[in-house]
């Protein structure tokens, strides 16, 4: 059997795999110098720890915007990543088609110590009512440098087969939202080195990671499905951190607008869901719940109308009242 075959036989039973020296690596220590960059720029690292990672610093003045790593998300080096030949041949593989769709949208994030003023690390949660569209889409999620369990390398969780959506829980992290711990098979961390890459499928319960060490867990992730699957039209909205793509690709050579004559049909995003959420949190809140104060805030600032934004600030206000007594 093929190395290939074993992967998608351990793929399709898991619903996740371990791919060893996928990306290329020369590629990957350009963006990590980006990376490196914005952090030394920022003055929230000064050095190495042993462990191969940025070592973390404590800012003067705790800033959300630190973690935004602009520089290296527009960077062209982002798309040639995951446009290589060898990770497109490893995800045709595991969806069984020579058409593979890599959605626009990439991410780069980094995850603070546990005890530091920028520690913020969502629940464990599934992708696809976020992203909706293909059921059969693919997250690789890769460390810029080497990470483990202690320094929070990216915990995936066993579900029962066939099962898709679990159920969720008010939780006080910065989705406001959990998957039921109750419901949860057994949780895998890996040990990963740059070039190694996590992937896993979009009903795939991850996250909840926790860095006890004392450096930068710093990580790109990107998604893939077959060509000829829906794909919800929030991906191709407006691109991360700027207005819209003409801008977001401004310097491009080769890979701006990839997917303009090329994508997957089309399908308009159902927001059944995040007003599901917002009207349990609101209900919850009425309760006395203090664990839907997160899932308040993000009510407030993007409930799907403006009934629900006022109410869920009026409860955000009444919590601050309660606390401040």
């Amino acid at each position: 059997m093929s190395r290939l075959s074993l992967l998608k036989d351990a793929y399709e039973r898991e619903g996740y795999v371990i791919v060893r020296e996928l990306l290329d690596n020369t590629t990957l220590k350009l963006l990590a110098a980006k990376v490196l960059q914005q952090l030394s720029s920022n003055r929230v690292t000064n050095g190495f720890t042993c462990g191969g990672q940025p070592r973390f610093k404590e800012p003067l003045q705790p800033d959300a915007d630190l973690l935004k790593f602009a520089d290296a998300m527009r960077c062209e080096l982002t798309e040639e990543l995951f446009q290589n030949p060898r990770v497109m041949e490893v995800m045709g593989g595991l969806l069984d088609t020579e058409d593979v769709f890599v959605h626009p949208v990439k991410w780069i994030r980094g995850l603070a110590p546990v005890d530091s003023s920028l520690h913020c690390s969502p629940g464990v949660h599934q992708d696809f009512p976020e992203l909706q569209g293909s059921g059969r889409q693919i997250t690789l999620w890769a460390p810029f440098f080497h990470v483990d369990e202690g320094s929070g390398s990216l915990p995936v969780y066993n579900k029962k087969p066939g099962e898709t959506l679990l159920p969720l829980e008010l939780a006080l992290n910065p989705s406001g939202w959990q998957v039921c711990p109750e419901v949860l098979g057994h949780k895998n961390v890996f040990e990963l080195n740059p070039g190694d890459v996590l992937l896993f499928n979009t009903f795939t319960p991850h996250g909840g990671a926790t860095n006890t060490g004392e450096g930068w867990r710093c990580s790109i992730e990107a998604r893939f499905q077959p060509l000829a699957d829906p794909l919800a039209i929030s991906n191709f909205a407006k691109p991360l951190l700027t207005q819209d793509w003409q801008t977001f690709y401004e310097g491009w050579d080769t890979w701006g607008f990839y997917w303009k004559d090329r994508h997957p049909p089309l399908v308009e995003f159902d927001p059944s869901w995040e007003r599901w959420r917002d009207l349990t949190a609101i209900g919850e809140a009425v309760k006395g719940n203090k664990n839907a104060v997160m899932a308040l805030e993000i009510a407030a600032q993007f409930g799907m109308s403006e009934p629900i934004r006022s109410c869920a600030q009026r409860l955000l206000e009444s919590f601050e009242r309660v606390y401040d007594q």
